[in-house]
């Protein structure tokens, strides 16, 4: 062997072996959501809540004698996207779980893929119900389903608006928006509040007078909309333009800051569920300090999504200090068990890998969030 070939094959050696190193010094996980796009500032949210847990953790001497690193990808809330995204954390960047997405055609899409590489997936805000009842045992969610979100949301509209029995809906026609839609009819009905118009839209649309038109002419009591925030604004305002003075319930989807700053005045008076808001958690010492690190960090308040990601966050970071260990199964089970305090209550999964927490209602008033209840 020549000098030159064997100088060739050290060098080489030495990369791979400094390659190895660096991958075994470092804790991979690969974070997904919107960061551009209509829904771009529920990614935004998911990014400064997870960073504010990593960066903490990382400052403090890291997770098991090493440094988290994360990656982000951009999925722009496509589903296709979303899919090639987690591909590359896994098969490249070698992650050993996967936080995300925020909707839940991205997320269902990623727990295909999560499920058959067996990676840990732990859901941000998706909520169609449908996700965690594939028997996965891969995926844990730190949202609730919107089985659960949506029918609080009926029981809460006929304990305190009991004249209100004929309902008007618009929602976008994807599984967030159908998912809520049906969830809230069901349980509405066992009131005997009935859905006696509902009216679709595409995600992305920006003119929704067609659909205010059936609604407002089919004399309904209220209108439930379940929207994404951007668009859910843009329905406040045009219901507003038209004369529609009907009372509006809406779903997480208009839990964000956005919601109020696109919708203004026309947004004044909503209510929706939630599953976490300051106006809401104020006695929960986590939701506290989350409040407080997303005040002094980025100057606004703490919304939903950050409460959600933070405690996916947490539990991520949790799990395998606890399982002491990069093996995916042992933090897979380690997700299962777990047992801690979060931003929205006790943090615990039931055997489909839902969160067990109570839905926050809220309403705007004075251009904010209050207390609903």
């Amino acid at each position: 062997m020549s000098q030159r070939t064997w100088l060739a094959i050290s060098m080489a050696m030495v990369i791979l072996l400094g390659s190895t190193a660096l991958a075994q010094e470092t804790i991979k996980i690969g974070v997904f959501g919107p960061m551009t796009g209509g829904a771009a500032g529920y990614g935004q949210s998911e990014r400064e809540a997870i960073d504010l847990v990593v960066e903490e953790v990382n400052g403090s001497g890291g997770l098991l004698g090493k440094k988290i690193q994360l990656f982000y990808g951009d999925d722009a809330g496509k589903p296709e996207q979303a899919v090639s995204i987690v591909n590359r954390f896994i098969t490249a960047d070698e992650v050993v779980m996967v936080l995300g997405g925020i909707s839940s055609p991205t997320s269902m899409a990623v727990s295909q893929v999560t499920g058959q590489e067996k990676v840990p997936q732990i859901i941000v805000a998706a909520t169609a119900a449908r996700i965690t009842k594939q028997n996965n045992p891969w995926i844990f969610r730190s949202a609730v389903p919107d089985t659960k979100l949506a029918g609080d949301l009926a029981d809460f509209l006929n304990q305190k608006f009991p004249k209100v029995k004929r309902i008007g809906a618009i929602y976008v026609n994807d599984d967030f928006g159908k998912g809520g839609l049906t969830a809230f009819s069901e349980r509405a009905r066992t009131h005997g509040i009935q859905v006696v118009v509902d009216e679709k839209y595409i995600r992305g649309d920006v003119d929704f007078t067609a659909q205010l038109t059936k609604i407002k002419t089919a004399n309904v009591d209220a209108i439930l909309d379940w929207s994404r925030y951007h668009e859910g604004a843009l329905i406040a305002k045009q219901a507003k333009q038209m004369g529609i003075t009907l009372p509006i319930f809406g779903g997480d989807g208009a839990a964000h800051p956005k919601y109020i700053e696109l919708g203004r005045d026309a947004v004044e008076g909503v209510y929706y569920a939630t599953h976490f808001s300051p106006a809401t958690s104020s006695q929960l010492p986590v939701a506290r300090k989350l409040v407080e690190k997303i005040r002094a960090r980025y100057g606004k308040d703490a919304d939903y999504i950050h409460a959600e990601a933070y405690d996916a966050a947490l539990v991520a970071v949790d799990a395998i200090r606890r399982a002491g260990s990069l093996n995916r199964d042992k933090i897979r089970a380690a997700i299962a068990a777990t047992d801690m305090d979060g931003t929205r209550g006790r943090i615990r999964f039931d055997p489909q890998g839902d969160p067990t927490f109570e839905t926050h209602i809220v309403k705007i008033a004075g251009g904010k969030e209050t207390n609903g209840r």
